[in-house]
């Protein structure tokens, strides 16, 4: 229980508090955090204290136990999993009635099971428990929007296949062939189009590309309703796809911002349609990409440890494209969580670091019971066996040779070091041998790295940013080295006149109850110490096995009476480490009132909008 005079911020929120407090400037509040040798904290600290009682007797265990023996144990652990039989009191039971532990469900191609509910990690897909899962084995054809049973909430349940957010249907693949669904996956236009359409690099400024953007856009001057788009901008996009992606999608919406922050209303609207028009063409584009890599993962799952990958990743270079991929994703996936584990492992958790260490790796370690896995020894394990799937794949001629050249070459070049080797073997060695001029095989990365950026972030992030950084050093010393929009995007001028992208941000008047007004408003215990580290870990513990509940559970409203309110101090005054001179209540987030806050229903104002259609609840559409 918090040690303080002053009543504690909602229960539901407590937990954010817990963390956001060892945020915050240790100086102005000066905590009583105990001085504990480091050799003693790890079984006892606020990182440990969301663990449920099992969990960290299991924690105590494995760190009395030697690393490297541990990694061998899981390995071999993993290899004999079907084969073990244990005795018990009714005789020899086999190891696949047991209840397995979620390393052994990975490891198996299997996805995590968790109290949590929800969609749990696999070796080659991401966590999430936000997602409904099916009460049978039978999933949707695409995607769907459901209500929860117990709570509720809105929630997504995945689909077999990918859909297509202009058809609404599933996407369809070509039925003509191989290349022809490699077309499909890596799209292009025809020379003439390119011709018509393409950016001169050595000229394009971002103005020029939203002005000839918005041109395409437009059907006999009018732009088509959502999500209709026109032949004409899916082309232009296609004929620009490296120069435009993530980067544009991006500055379009830093410039609606900064448009809105100088109340120019007409346009912030502009900008906004053109933004969610171009997202629109984007997740046109992708979809077949992103279904390839959806049935890739289907094969390559069920399958984890097979290292005949002949016997289920063969098939048209569009499906082995798509394998390699998946088994590429995964080894950078495993590779940065070991790297993670290895660092959480290996270093003394003390007062200073608390922070450094919570935001290294994935946080969903510390909810009671992990949709993920998580410690070295598992880690390490998946991670050689992904390397050697990937390795296998590579050596075999009949999977490997014949993929697209980018594709081969990021393979290539992953295990060069130095940036001017890079380019000498892209100039004297690959491009020679592939017959591709430089030019279009540092553009065919920069598509490649596009479509990836349509991928999930778990598990395909750490591949996209590896293959960014490959883009980047290859156009080093070439016209592609120029970047219009670097200082739209990166620029650290803190005004409108040097800074093209910048929008100026505000402070608010908080609730009086908020977190953030307990933050902002220190209790007098809380600034003399006396909110110790044992209290904020029991309240941390406390709070994520309520949360965890809560997600099983029908959500109750939460009983605020026996609550004492805050006293009432006068105007809202935010502390200067968190202003640091920012202006108080623009109110520039309302300006476009009935168009984000109201999804464009007429001209309600926030506070009279009666059936609540807000734009961020048309989410599903």
């Amino acid at each position: 229980k918090m040690k303080t005079s002053v009543a504690a911020p909602p229960a539901a929120l407590s937990w954010a508090l817990c963390i956001l407090l060892l945020a915050v400037d240790t100086e102005s509040f000066h905590f009583a955090l105990p001085r504990t040798p480091a050799a003693s904290l790890s079984g006892h600290t606020i990182l440990h204290m969301g663990m449920n009682r099992k969990a960290r007797r299991q924690e105590q265990r494995r760190q009395t136990k030697n690393r490297q023996e541990e990694f061998y144990d899981a390995v071999k652990d993993a290899d004999q999993m079907k084969d073990r039989e244990v005795s018990s009191p009714i005789g020899t039971v086999s190891g696949e009635t047991l209840e397995r532990t979620a390393f052994e469900e990975e490891f198996s191609g299997e996805r995590v099971s968790s109290e949590l509910g929800g969609e749990g990690e696999s070796v080659v897909s991401g966590a999430s428990v936000a997602d409904a899962v099916p009460n049978t084995d039978q999933r949707p054809d695409v995607s769907e929007v459901i209500v929860d049973e117990d709570t509720g909430i809105l929630r997504v349940v995945q689909g077999e296949n990918v859909k297509d957010v202009v058809t609404g249907k599933a996407v369809k693949l070509s039925n003509s062939g191989g290349e022809y669904r490699l077309a499909q996956m890596f799209p292009d236009v025809s020379p003439e189009k390119r011709e018509k359409y393409r950016f001169d690099w050595k000229t394009a400024t971002v103005p020029q590309m939203f002005e000839e953007l918005s041109n395409v856009l437009e059907v006999d001057g009018k732009v088509l309703p959502h999500p209709q788009v026109s032949g004409e901008s899916v082309d232009f996009v296609l004929a620009n796809r490296d120069y435009l992606g993530s980067r544009m999608s991006r500055c379009l919406g830093r410039l609606k911002l900064r448009t809105q922050s100088q109340f120019q209303k007409e346009k912030s609207l502009k900008l906004r349609h053109l933004w969610k028009k171009f997202l629109t063409i984007e997740n046109h584009i992708s979809a077949p990409f992103r279904q390839m890599v959806l049935d890739a993962e289907k094969k390559i799952g069920p399958n984890f440890g097979n290292l005949d990958l002949k016997s289920y990743c063969s098939g048209d270079v569009n499906e082995r494209t798509a394998c390699y991929l998946v088994l590429k994703g995964m080894v950078a996936h495993w590779e940065k969580k070991v790297k993670d584990a290895e660092y959480v492992e290996s270093t003394p958790e003390t007062t200073s670091n608390f922070l450094e260490i919570l935001l290294v790796g994935d946080p969903r370690r510390y909810l009671p019971d992990p949709p993920i896995i998580y410690r070295l020894n598992e880690c390490l394990s998946v991670c050689l066996m992904a390397r050697n799937m990937t390795q296998a794949f590579v050596s075999d001629e009949d999977l490997y040779d014949d993929l697209p050249c980018e594709v081969r070459f990021v393979d290539k070049a992953l295990k060069i070091k130095s940036g001017t080797e890079l380019r000498r073997f892209v100039v004297e060695e690959f491009c020679p041998r592939e017959q591709v001029t430089p030019e279009r095989l540092r553009e065919g990365v920069r598509r490649l790295h596009q479509q990836m950026h349509n991928l999930q972030v778990d598990p395909y992030g750490d591949l996209t940013n590896v293959i960014g950084r490959l883009v980047e050093a290859m156009a080093v010393g070439t016209d592609d080295e120029r970047d219009p929009y670097l200082k739209y995007l990166a620029s650290l001028d803190n005004d409108f006149e040097s800074n093209p992208g910048f929008f100026q941000t505000y402070t608010f008047d908080h609730d009086t109850l908020s977190l953030v007004s307990f933050l902002d408003r220190p209790t007098k215990d809380l600034q003399e110490g006396k909110v110790g580290a044992d209290d904020l870990g029991e309240q941390l513990g406390r709070d994520l096995q309520k949360i965890s509940s809560s997600l099983m559970a029908t959500r109750e409203e939460e009983d605020l009476s026996a609550q004492r309110k805050l006293v009432d101090d006068g105007p809202y005054q935010v502390p200067e480490t968190r202003s640091v001179g920012r202006p108080h209540m623009m109110g520039w987030l309302e300006l476009l009132g009935d168009e984000e806050i109201t999804g464009g229903e007429g001209n309600k104002s926030p506070t009279k909008n009666d059936d609540e259609s807000i734009e961020s609840d048309k989410w599903q559409v």
